[in-house]
């Protein structure tokens, strides 16, 4: 597997905004660009785990730091990339086939000699070792003295503050900007896992309405979901996870409560393959909804339709929201206020990710974006609903990933 990154629209974006390279060290970052894990040491979240150069120049290869535990998974995953390592706290060895007559602890050893003298592993992993590594690719590459965009929405202060002093030659400034425009365009193999995600979430849904029953508990009914995820990828070797937003009963209430006739359900479903999150979410009554419930879900429907109209490339995201926004206001919601209808979804630690379709956002809604579009309203007292599709923005207009409908559906 390869990265993500579209060379040619990196390096316009990057000419844009005045820098010579990206230099990624996010691990969801690292895996957007190399197609391959951080590895042990991105678990910690802090910049040195693992380093990627995207340079500007489009005839110069993409540069990796990664911890040499995790050496081997990266040259697989990009084998013409310019890689450098750094020792972390894991020792590993291979046994050669040249040392099978000897007894075991000798070929282990046989596999460590040759390193540098005094080589030792630090605790966890050292920033130090892994700018170094940085340095030289840089230098390959020309950029010893270059503007660089860093991911200073990940990095910390001082871990930022180090990095200045250990490349006192660069420019650091903020590449958060350009990363998120970079990654806001989704390539094919990321927009077949976001599809993968809905219709595995599908799958789950289906199995919860098919076989929830009042008397459940809001677990049980999680578990049911889970369990038509896991039935759907059955066989699939690629990494599946799921996170549920449930809301069970007119009034939110803890994880315990039991399902009673005339129970709302929310049933907002996050299924994420390979890291990628796909978003969605729909609405159940437990037997008829009352009248209430029922007009409540046809305004949020009302308004979905009126938004989506409006979900077109060339417009600004915030045309999208002024337009769910009227709709709700034309349908007696006159003062509801939402921060944002909806938000694009990739390979993040949330199912959120910019852009964000809110009232302020001038970003053009562009062909390539996938974006979950959603119409939220919690009554307390009612119910809590969401209705949310993901779509792929198309030259033509949207195009949606999912297949249930956006109805209120009855649990009998």
């Amino acid at each position: 597997m390869t990265g993500f990154v579209d060379r040619e629209r990196a390096t316009d974006l990057m000419q844009r905004a005045g820098i010579e390279a990206l230099m990624l060290c996010e691990p969801e970052a690292f895996q957007y660009a190399t197609g391959a894990w951080i590895g042990p040491a991105g678990l910690f979240r802090r910049a040195g785990a693992g380093f990627v150069v995207i340079p500007k120049r489009g005839d110069l290869p993409i540069g990796v730091v990664v911890a040499d535990f995790q050496a081997a998974q990266l040259r697989a995953a990009m084998a013409g990339a310019v890689l450098r390592t750094h020792a972390i706290w894991i020792e590993s060895v291979s046994l050669e086939p040249a040392t099978a007559d000897r007894p075991v602890a000798q070929r282990i050893e046989a596999g460590l000699v040759g390193r540098a003298p005094g080589f030792s592993r630090p605790a966890t992993f050292e920033l130090a070792r892994s700018v170094r590594e940085l340095k030289t690719i840089l230098a390959e590459f020309g950029l010893e003295r270059a503007t660089l965009g860093i991911e200073l929405d990940f990095v910390s202060a001082s871990d930022f503050s180090a990095m200045q002093a250990m490349l006192p030659g660069t420019a650091l400034v903020n590449g958060s900007p350009v990363l998120d425009r970079l990654r806001a365009i989704k390539s094919q193999s990321e927009i077949d896992l976001l599809q993968q995600g809905i219709a595995l979430s599908e799958a789950g849904l289906s199995r919860l309405q098919q076989h929830a029953t009042t008397g459940m508990r809001q677990s049980e009914l999680v578990a049911l979901y889970r369990q038509g995820v896991a039935d759907a990828a059955a066989g699939s070797s690629q990494q599946i996870s799921t996170a549920e937003y449930v809301t069970l009963g007119a009034r939110p209430k803890g994880a315990d409560v039991v399902a009673a006739a005339g129970d709302p359900l929310k049933a907002d479903m996050v299924c994420s393959v390979n890291g990628y999150a796909s978003d969605m979410s729909r609405n159940f009554t437990f037997g008829p909804p009352s009248p209430e419930q029922a007009e409540l879900h046809a305004i949020a429907e009302r308004a979905f339709a009126d938004g989506l109209a409006a979900l077109m490339p060339g417009k600004p995201l915030a045309a999208v929201h002024r337009a769910a926004s009227e709709s709700l206001a034309r349908q007696g919601l006159r003062s509801y206020r939402r921060g944002h209808f909806g938000h694009g979804v990739g390979n993040s630690v949330f199912s959120e990710q910019w852009p964000f379709i809110s009232a302020d956002s001038n970003v053009v809604i562009e062909a390539g974006m996938v974006l979950a579009f959603e119409i939220p309203l919690y009554i307390d007292g009612l119910a809590s609903f969401n209705l949310e599709d993901q779509f792929l923005i198309t030259a033509n207009g949207p195009s949606p990933m999912n297949r249930l409908p956006r109805r209120l559906d009855i649990i009998a």
